[in-house]
């Protein structure tokens, strides 16, 4: 991705001119003011607000706004600086702002609505057209000229910087939706659908993120447990200019080399004649380094009419043979490696599967899944697991590369500072996996995150999130999940006001840490944000521990958000509790609903001293309200 930076005089002209041809603003000759990127044709401003309008222009000139019949006025300062605040609007247009000083800037094509920021890491970021639950028909659908997206241009800066480097605003159309977050769309579309008003989208994420890189300096200084992180990329003797050179020209050789046919085709080590002298005996699952080549033959005495190979979810940079054709290439989006495999791909005798797989996030491919990994032919259906020949000696060691879009402040710097004062209705955030590593830190960074925000807008934005998905081969009990813990750090940071949170713990994929079902997540935020942002009395949340009591060996626990009462999805019993002994030893609980309570209670445990609920990296939940909404993960520390 494109990484920007100070750019000299010239460049900053043909930043305008791009600028210009992009969005098709109108300007007359000589214009002198330049207002935000973010301030362009089809744009959608906040109703209901004050909305701030800001840019450049000539030291000390006098720059007018007009807006239908109202002009509002201001003059740049000594360094060229203006902002205009036009007052609250109700919703709707178009409508044409006109800037006027020196030159003049036209704007088409206005509409007041509701913005959201739409922030966060990749399932935020996850397009409609990486495979979703029908995302075909979701985008031959997308014909809403007034749901509309700014694409926030994905770079790094170890410094705040003044404006974005580009971006346009789009109108959804098939061929434009495909590339929007389908998370925020979906979102996007309810709200436009119940409400009746454009909707505006910020589509500012980056996959892989963590919350530190979008707050600001002066935030993360007062964590201690960031400080010091943070201190560390401010030293006067960095020269960021070279290093960022360094860093892109590796990531571009490193991606080059991974997803190259002809490299991978040139070492030869996809056929049968190619000599595995030095080689080791692999069983799989396993992680590995570097460009990773696997080999495995399997024999077969008649070919049958229909093979299938299954390996799993490779969702990294491979290249799959099977004697010696390519039947697919694989990237990081990719779901399930499962493959159909012609007749005439296999021959009497001696076949050979070959595999290449690289990993462009951190150089260490993980390949196969525990019980996915084996090939069916006809009846006979052959265990994969074993048998393999490794080696990542084949071609040279792929260069390291640094994701400084994951340091502290360098996505603030260039994606949230330039636009923290557009009107906005809220922020939507879907993140926290690139956490799950400091799980215990997450409640005050995550916190700290949503003030800096606030400071930065000005205002209390409501802040909507989604509480992580279960994800990783379920265990039970596993009252050590770091998964859960963080879960559990998303809850608590529900005590600041104005915040909601959409939790998709019963909609995860125990393989896949991307799940597919956006659409239950969109629903979710939108309740919540029917409840936070436009005072809406309804059933968003749902059913949330409040309080216990013990009765014997069982423990009695009472919630709330149950609507007309609490009810399970599947079978008669509520799964997903755990007990702990007097020795502080986890058991299975049984439990079963009674009332507005649930009954929870293991015949072993004689005298329970804590329980946890939902409290995994892919708990067992089936726990629900009248609304179909899961029960919160929660734990209770002591009985």
């Amino acid at each position: 991705m494109a990484r920007m930076f100070a750019a000299t005089n010239i460049k900053l002209q043909a930043r305008i001119a791009l600028f210009l041809l992009l969005t098709g603003t109108v300007w007359s000759a000589h214009a002198e003011i330049i207002p935000a990127r973010i301030f362009s044709d089809h744009m959608v401003l906040q109703r209901g607000q004050d909305v701030p309008i800001w840019g450049s222009a000539a030291p000390n000139t006098s720059i007018s706004l007009r807006f239908g019949s109202y002009i509002y006025s201001d003059r740049s300062d000594d360094s060229g600086n203006w902002k205009i605040s036009v007052p609250p609007q109700k919703a709707g247009g178009p409508y044409t702002l006109t800037l006027s000083g020196d030159g003049e800037t036209v704007i088409h094509d206005v509409y007041f609505g509701d913005v959201w920021l739409a922030g966060g890491q990749s399932n935020m970021e996850w397009k409609l057209s990486w495979e979703i639950n029908d995302s075909d028909k979701i985008i031959d659908a997308a014909n809403f000229p007034l749901i509309r997206f700014f694409d926030v241009p994905s770079e790094i800066s170890p410094t705040p910087k003044k404006d974005l480097s580009g971006g346009t605003w789009k109108k959804t159309t098939p061929e434009n939706a495909a590339e929007f977050s389908a998370v925020a769309y979906l979102f996007a579309l309810k709200n436009h659908t119940e409400k009746n008003v454009a909707v505006g989208i910020l589509d500012n994420n980056w996959g892989g993120t963590p919350a530190e890189a979008w707050m600001s300096k002066e935030a993360l200084l007062a964590l201690p447990d960031y400080r010091a992180r943070t201190q560390a990329l401010y030293q006067p003797d960095i020269d960021w200019p070279a290093q960022f050179a360094l860093n892109d020209r590796n990531a571009a050789e490193k991606m080059h080399r991974l997803s190259s046919r002809e490299d991978a085709l040139e070492s030869g080590a996809h056929r049968f004649e190619f000599a595995t002298t030095g080689w080791s005996a692999q069983t799989l699952p396993q992680e590995f380094e570097h460009i990773a080549w696997l080999r495995r033959e399997f024999t077969i005495d008649k070919v049958p009419e229909t093979a299938i190979l299954e390996l799993g979810d490779l969702q990294q940079e491979a290249f799959v043979w099977i004697n010696e054709q390519l039947i697919s290439v694989e990237d990081w989006r990719s779901q399930n490696a499962h493959y159909t495999i012609p007749a005439e791909m296999l021959k009497k005798g001696r076949n050979l599967i070959a595999l290449r797989v690289g990993n462009s996030w951190h150089n260490k491919p993980y390949v196969g899944r525990a019980d996915q990994l084996w090939l069916q032919l006809g009846e006979r259906k052959l265990d994969l697991s074993g048998g393999w020949r490794y080696s990542n000696h084949v071609e040279p060691p792929i260069p390291e590369h640094i994701r400084y879009e994951h340091k502290p402040t360098f996505l603030y710097n260039s994606m949230i500072y330039p636009i923290r004062s557009y009107g906005l209705r809220g922020v939507i955030w879907y993140q926290g996996e690139a956490n799950v590593a400091e799980a215990p830190l997450y409640h005050d960074l995550f916190s700290a995150l949503i003030r800096d925000w606030r400071n930065q807008w000005q205002r209390e934005i409501p802040f909507l999130f989604v509480q992580l998905a279960a994800f990783m081969q379920p265990q039970n009990p596993q009252p050590d999940s770091s998964w859960a813990l963080l879960r559990n750090m998303q809850s608590r940071t529900l005590s600041l006001p104005g915040t909601g949170m959409a939790t998709a713990i019963d909609i995860g994929d125990a393989t896949d840490i991307h799940p597919r079902n956006k659409q239950d997540v969109a629903a979710r935020l939108w309740g919540e944000a029917k409840r936070v942002s436009f005072g809406e009395d309804v059933l968003s949340r749902g059913p949330t521990y409040i309080s216990h009591r013990l009765n014997g060996n069982k423990a009695i626990i009472k919630f709330a958000h149950i609507g007309d009462g609490l009810q399970v999805s599947e079978g008669d019993s509520v799964k997903g509790f755990i007990l702990a002994d007097s020795a502080g030893k986890y058991h299975r609980a049984e439990a079963k609903i009674s009332g507005d309570t649930v009954i929870v209670w293991n015949d072993d445990v004689k005298k329970p001293t804590a329980l946890k609920y939902a409290w995994a990296d892919y708990p067992e939940v089936n726990l629900y309200n009248s609304a179909s909404l899961p029960a919160l993960p929660f734990a209770i520390d002591a009985l």
